[in-house]
């Protein structure tokens, strides 16, 4: 009994990593017209978000730091997605070294998604970080995500 209890605690707590961490972004969008078809198009941020800028582009290492400990479970270590949680995933968790994606994205539009999390598209995927990370914080994010390029 004592083992099967084991076993079910520890499958409850994956599942709650699994629901907190979210797909990074819902499928690519192609955008219409001719030869655009491997474009990649993302909603614009909403609100007070659009066309902010990141204050803090150089603070990749900290950015680092609390990717490792808020993001790496669903985007991978590389934060290319390929995680086991993150393939699970509906959708699957975004490859963040996408130079498509990366150049569809503004900060504007990083920022919105880890603060707002999954129901900026409006699905529950990713957590909001809005109330446990700082603005700094969630910026320092940003700078990371930026530096995952390739």
């Amino acid at each position: 009994m004592k083992h099967v209890l084991m076993i079910a605690f520890a499958l409850g707590a994956v599942l709650l990593v699994a629901a907190g961490c979210g797909g990074g972004g819902k499928p690519a969008e192609n955008k219409g017209g001719g030869g655009d078809s491997d474009k990649i198009s993302r909603p614009e941020p909403a609100g007070d978000y659009k066309g902010k800028t990141n204050p803090t582009p150089d603070a990749v290492e900290e950015g680092k730091k609390l990717f490792e400990t808020h993001c790496v479970t669903c985007h991978g270590p590389n934060g290319d997605g390929d995680s086991p949680v993150g393939s699970t995933l509906k959708p699957p968790a975004s490859d963040l070294t996408d130079v498509k994606l990366q150049d569809a994205i503004g900060d504007d539009y990083i920022f919105w998604r880890i603060s707002e999390g999954g129901k900026a598209l409006n699905y529950d995927g990713m957590t909001p970080f809005k109330d446990s990370l700082k603005e700094e914080q969630r910026w320092q994010l940003v700078a990371y995500v930026r530096s995952l390029k390739k």
